[in-house]
């Protein structure tokens, strides 16, 4: 669970950006995130939860979940926004199937950047589209034999992008 203040505060965003990008009036804001009491209407819980990619819902705004429970959630959201972006930076204007960049964002959570950066086989296989190639490299990597239940895992999902 995460509530709206809570989300805003993990992702560093103001209440007036937010507000501007979910069309949602900032003095209605300032109720659901000040006062415990206000629940949004069911349009605007959509706004929210769609905006936050469903790191906020309509239970986030009853008290349900532990403290350690939604620490944990805020740790992963803020890894996996990183991860996300950190794949889209590697793979610049690539235009690869959703099924295989959900491996690289996985690889990256996993390797880093840098990690991934360095597999220029695996990416040069990505950009002309041969998914059976990049996971081989996958397979065929250090990596992959440092860690080849992943790596086998993560090479069946890309072939399966083919």
């Amino acid at each position: 669970m995460m509530t709206l203040k809570e989300y805003l505060h993990s992702f560093n965003i103001t209440l007036e950006a937010f507000s501007r990008e979910c069309d949602i009036p900032y003095t209605t804001l300032t109720k659901y995130v000040y006062n415990n009491e206000r629940i949004p209407s069911r349009n605007n819980m959509k706004k929210i939860n769609k905006i936050t990619k469903g790191a906020v819902s309509a239970n986030d705004f009853y008290s349900t979940v532990s403290e350690e429970d939604w620490q944990w959630r805020i740790t992963y959201e803020r890894d996996f926004s990183k991860a996300t972006e950190d794949a889209k930076e590697i793979l610049g204007d690539m235009d690869i199937h959703p099924l295989a960049f959900s491996v690289v964002v996985e690889m990256v959570s996993q390797m880093g950047i840098k990690g991934v950066s360095q597999f220029e086989n695996f990416l040069d296989a990505l950009k002309e589209g041969n998914y059976e190639k990049a996971a081989k490299e996958m397979r065929d990597s250090r990596w992959g034999k440092q860690t080849p239940k992943i790596a086998d895992t993560l090479s069946k999902k890309m072939s399966s992008a083919s």
